[in-house]
């Protein structure tokens, strides 16, 4: 009996990070598609041709970083709380 849970928690652990990151892959894509032109970043500014680096600074953080940061976060939270559990379960194979 606990060698199935052992297995059905494995299995648990590798669904919740492969989500995880799966979450950051496609928030890299997601911001690559919205805010890059031929794989550089193309920040949405003002109409001015040369926008001041405040304008800049703003736009990476709205269009990139912060949800970069938010989809990390998350993942290494996800990974944080499976070796907290994984640390305070005894590793048990048959019984």
């Amino acid at each position: 009996m606990t060698f199935d849970r052992a297995v059905q928690t494995e299995q648990l652990y590798r669904y919740e990070i492969t989500a995880a990151l799966n979450a950051v892959v496609r928030a890299c894509q997601d911001i690559v598609t919205d805010h890059s032109h031929r794989g550089f970043w193309a920040p949405r500014t003002s109409t001015e041709p040369t926008p001041s680096h405040r304008e800049l600074i703003e736009a990476a953080r709205r269009d990139v970083l912060n949800r970069l940061q938010t989809v990390i976060h998350c993942a290494e939270t996800v990974a944080y709380t499976i070796e907290h559990d994984r640390r305070r379960r005894p590793s048990r194979t048959t019984e």
